[in-house]
């Protein structure tokens, strides 16, 4: 059931003609303030409380997935801006969490890996995410979260058309 806030929402944008999609704009409402909600619960209850970044953390699982990797290889597996990943990365560096290697061929590129505290740090901080995962999924059946994840697998392979194509 939709709450007051998705209804009112709904009511708003239908009044901007005949042609909006209710129910792409219920999947797409929600699914941003789920994010949103999530992202935020993890950022203040699991990796702030560890000293990391939300950003921090995407790039030290990152890393932790892939081993040695680029600054672009990261913010586009992470998700993060390579302006923002460079931050992160002077971030994770003075900490001691990780080590930028520059290429010696050509000094302008690096890759970035975790150093062993880093990974004790990622340990620590995806145990304490997995928990927060488990608690919100907690209200579904096993079948109900299989297929919540195939339909999120299913839009990951979505391509967008580029606004900056038209």
């Amino acid at each position: 059931m939709p709450d007051d806030f998705e209804v009112r929402a709904t009511e708003r944008i239908e009044s901007l003609g005949d042609d909006i999609d209710t129910a792409s704009f219920a999947a797409s409402f929600d699914l941003f303030r789920l994010g949103t909600r999530v992202m935020g619960d993890f950022d203040s209850s699991v990796h702030r409380p560890l000293g990391l970044s939300l950003a921090g953390f995407r790039v030290l699982f990152t890393l932790w997935v892939h081993g040695s990797l680029g600054v672009r290889e990261i913010a586009h597996l992470a998700g993060v801006s390579r302006a923002a990943v460079s931050g992160v990365v002077t971030t994770l560096e003075r900490e001691q969490l990780a080590i930028r290697q520059r290429d010696q061929a050509d000094g302008r590129l690096a890759t970035v890996r975790l150093t062993q505290t880093g990974e004790e740090r990622l340990r620590a901080a995806y145990r304490a995410q997995n928990e927060r995962e488990r608690q919100l999924f907690a209200d579904l059946e096993p079948d109900e979260l299989a297929a919540f994840t195939a339909t999120l697998r299913k839009l990951l392979t979505v391509r967008l058309d580029d606004p900056t194509d038209r």
